[in-house]
């Protein structure tokens, strides 16, 4: 159990210093009008093919604060990244991401690509698939834990 205790622990350590040195090397590639928080939500949309979504549902899948995400998107809005109905609440505005969106965000990751490939090309692609499906399993269980 011990050994268990120390892969899991290591694991979430490793995960969590890679998240960090990979934002903050990436958050300085943004340049222009991007940060990491507006390229997650775009990326977001763009990564799982999703139709038009809410504004608290976007929240629901980062896991933050509704104003949070409102905030963004009103930014990407005044961008022309995104577009959004008008919302009674405003957790309740629907937002889809426009064609200059997925420029931007097609773009942004041309600029990070040279970088990505320089950190992993001592990997073999294969044990990167491995680590993707991995990781991806423990992103599906994290996002259908019931606590949420």
């Amino acid at each position: 159990m011990v050994d268990m205790q120390e892969t899991l622990l290591g694991l979430f350590t490793e995960v969590a210093i890679v998240e960090h040195l990979s934002r903050t090397r990436f958050q300085n590639g943004f340049t222009g009008k991007l940060e990491a928080g507006h390229f997650g939500i775009l990326n977001y949309f763009l990564r799982t093919n999703r139709p038009p979504d809410s504004v608290s549902g976007i929240a629901f899948a980062f896991q933050v604060d509704e104003d949070v995400i409102s905030d963004r998107v009103e930014y990407l809005c005044r961008l022309g990244y995104v577009s959004v109905t008008s919302a009674l609440k405003r957790g309740d505005a629907v937002v889809v991401v426009t064609q200059d969106g997925r420029a931007a965000r097609d773009e942004q990751i041309s600029r990070m690509r040279p970088q990505i490939l320089e950190i992993v090309s001592e990997i073999p692609v294969e044990d990167l698939k491995i680590t993707v499906q991995t990781l991806r399993e423990i992103r599906l269980v994290l996002d259908n834990l019931p606590d949420r």
